[in-house]
């Protein structure tokens, strides 16, 4: 039975019943408001689609169609046009933030304590695609939402907005709920060990929910940004989320995904350092124009006078 703010009290099916009433309500009310925000805005929608921007330009905040050259076309997501795009609400809030203050002052801020940066601009990148080698994962590779390093620091960062959840793996909920994990899962060595030593999560039993698949994006984000920070330079796992998603803020007896991690790789004593801040927190932070913050407001519903 699930219990306490550690994950391996849980698994994916009792994190999924505890928020799946309370979720579906708050994603039906996000895409509602999206319908009547490209409603009073048909110059941005796409001809075949209610709540869908009619290209990347017209999805992003006024004068900043230029962020679509920082998003490679082949880490587009599938949905990214919609009005319910984590990575275009990342491409335009952080995008902008990272253009008119490079320094990133105010992701440190946001996301504090963690390690100091090294006093120089960190190279910043957005579905920063890790090589098949680093985590030795082929055919697809751990994809970074936004990454930021310098020589003291590198930080990974997962944005989320209106998912279910943190993301789980590909394997399919029948085959995780009885532990029947495909091959190319099992073979990745840094996926078992990270659960293991980083997050003190059970090991895989037949029969049984899978414990890597409800955490899976969480594990690779924690085994990218290790391996990739190397010996010398503090990695942190940063993660971003909507404080209003029932998955993130907590629903029941689920503590939400923040507070969940925050104990998991605490209680481990992982070496990647986690980190968390809502959108709602963050906003005020960030050095946008008014274009940009009209944009998160207007289509968002992330208001700097309401935080």
């Amino acid at each position: 039975m699930a219990s306490g703010t550690n994950l391996a009290g849980w698994t994916g099916p009792e994190v999924i019943a505890a928020c799946r009433a309370a979720y579906n309500v708050y994603r039906r009310a996000k895409t509602e408001s999206y319908r009547a925000y490209f409603a009073a805005n048909p110059q941005l929608k796409a001809n075949d689609h209610a709540y869908k921007a009619k290209d990347l330009e017209a999805a992003l905040p006024d004068g900043w169609g230029g962020l679509a050259t920082q998003l490679p076309r082949s880490e587009r997501h599938r949905h990214c046009l919609s009005g319910n795009s984590s990575q275009i609400l990342a491409l335009g809030l952080l995008g902008a933030g990272a253009k008119l203050d490079p320094w990133l002052n105010w992701l440190w801020n946001a996301l504090g304590p963690i390690p100091p940066a090294a006093g120089q601009l960190p190279d910043v990148r957005f579905e920063y695609t890790l090589k098949p080698q680093v985590l030795d994962e082929r055919p697809r590779q751990t994809s970074i939402d936004f990454w930021a390093s310098d020589s003291a620091v590198l930080l990974c960062v997962e944005a989320k907005w209106t998912e279910a959840g943190i993301g789980a793996c590909g394997c399919g909920k029948a085959a995780a709920a009885i532990g029947n994990c495909a091959e190319k899962v099992r073979k990745r060595s840094a996926y078992s060990s990270t659960a293991k030593n980083a997050f003190a999560l059970p090991d895989r039993r037949d029969g049984k929910p899978c414990p890597l698949s409800f955490t899976y994006q969480a594990v690779r984000n924690v085994a990218a940004s290790q391996a990739l920070a190397g010996p010398g330079r503090d990695a942190v796992f940063g993660l971003i989320y909507d404080a209003e998603n029932p998955y993130f803020a907590g629903c029941g007896s689920w503590p939400g995904w923040p507070v969940a991690l925050h104990a998991t790789l605490d209680e481990a004593g992982s070496p990647v350092r986690f980190a968390s801040v809502s959108w709602q927190e963050l906003l005020p932070l960030l050095p946008l124009d008014q274009p940009a913050a009209a944009w998160a407001s207007a289509k968002h519903g992330l208001h700097r006078a309401h935080v």
